[in-house]
């Protein structure tokens, strides 16, 4: 008898309180699955951890599920016990997809659960759950929609801040309502997201995601728990949308500004905010900009509240709506001459931050 026929005996005997599923070291050794250090895998053998994480995202019963990057389902299975009512995992590695569907066939008596093999990064959230209901965005009760997942390094703070960007337009998972999202990040990044004013982590990621959510660092994991073990600690983080975000700006224009007020996280944030503008008028129109924000120019972005980063952003808006062609200024984008580029060089890494 298959180890898939006797799990599935076993759940049928007991109902929707499944027993535990198989160890994912017995998964791994079974399909001699091996992580890619090239694709940032790196997997959770710890039971106990996984369904940690996944009691982070509050209750999932009978809600709808999608889960990055499941690699042989650690994670996944801790998913199942909690018996959501549609699960939809992406896995870009086709490595995984006998374990994924070892899984699936166990779940089957007892919910939906979809294999999608492909690039989250391309994945479109928005079909995932068909019978899912949109709910208001104000109304107090979140949408029953839940982002979960061990995401891969290298892809972690790309893949946030295109999640934020559909935040705030409301599309993607959000076209459901007020989704949230449980997530393993970098302990250095996971900080960050969740660095208040002052702090030696704040950055572009904390404010961007203050803008829009709640971010809660909830719980670390030791490296030692993960196979291979990275060379970091790993950080679970919750972000849950906020009724009403702080901004009504569009994101592009939130996120260009920000961006620019910490890249040159040491220096006076009007030295970031000035290369939003030509040279012809640069010093005219930055002075302009911290006027109408009523922003102190000689501060340093991680001397900025959310607030004051927000007016920076109005002001620039503003100018911008009375100047239209400052809005496609690059400083970065070369001269007529082809060979100089603006900028000391003094750029934070976007990397992750």
């Amino acid at each position: 008898m298959s180890a898939t026929t006797k799990i599935s005996k076993a759940l049928t005997s007991t109902g929707i309180r499944l027993p535990p599923l198989p160890t994912i070291r017995d998964l791994v050794k079974l399909y001699q699955l091996r992580a890619i250090k090239q694709l940032s895998q790196n997997f959770l053998m710890d039971e106990r951890l996984t369904d940690k994480i996944v009691r982070a995202a509050g209750n999932i019963r009978d809600h709808y599920v999608l889960e990055v990057g499941p690699g042989p389902g650690g994670i996944t299975r801790s998913i199942i016990r909690q018996n959501p009512r549609h699960l939809v995992v992406v896995e870009k590695d086709h490595r995984f997809m006998p374990t994924m569907e070892m899984l699936a066939e166990v779940a089957e008596p007892f919910m939906r659960m979809d294999i999608v093999q492909g690039d989250i990064l391309d994945y479109r959230i928005e079909g995932a759950f068909p019978e899912c209901t949109p709910h208001d965005w104000m109304d107090r009760k979140r949408a029953p929609v839940h982002l979960i997942g061990n995401l891969p390094f290298a892809i972690s703070t790309r893949l946030l801040i295109n999640w934020l960007r559909d935040m705030s337009l409301r599309t993607g998972a959000w076209s459901y309502g007020r989704a949230s999202l449980t997530l393993t990040f970098q302990k250095e990044v996971a900080e960050r997201i969740v660095a208040p004013i002052l702090s030696d982590q704040r950055c572009r990621l904390s404010v961007m995601n203050q803008i829009w959510s709640t971010p809660e660092l909830r719980f670390m994991i030791s490296g030692r728990a993960f196979v291979p073990k990275p060379e970091v600690d790993v950080g679970v983080v919750t972000i849950v949308p906020l009724q009403t975000p702080l901004t009504q700006v569009h994101f592009d224009t939130v996120e260009k500004v920000i961006r620019h007020i910490f890249s040159m996280r040491q220096k006076y944030c009007r030295r970031g905010v000035s290369n939003l503008y030509p040279p012809a008028v640069r010093d005219e129109l930055t002075e302009l900009t911290f006027k109408r924000a009523d922003v102190d120019p000689l501060a340093r972005s991680f001397q900025l509240s959310v607030a004051e980063c927000l007016r920076i952003v109005e002001a620039y808006d503003g100018l911008v709506r009375e100047h239209p062609e400052i809005a496609s200024y690059d400083y970065r984008a070369p001269k007529i001459k082809g060979t100089v580029v603006e900028g000391d060089g003094q750029e934070e890494s976007e990397t992750e931050r």
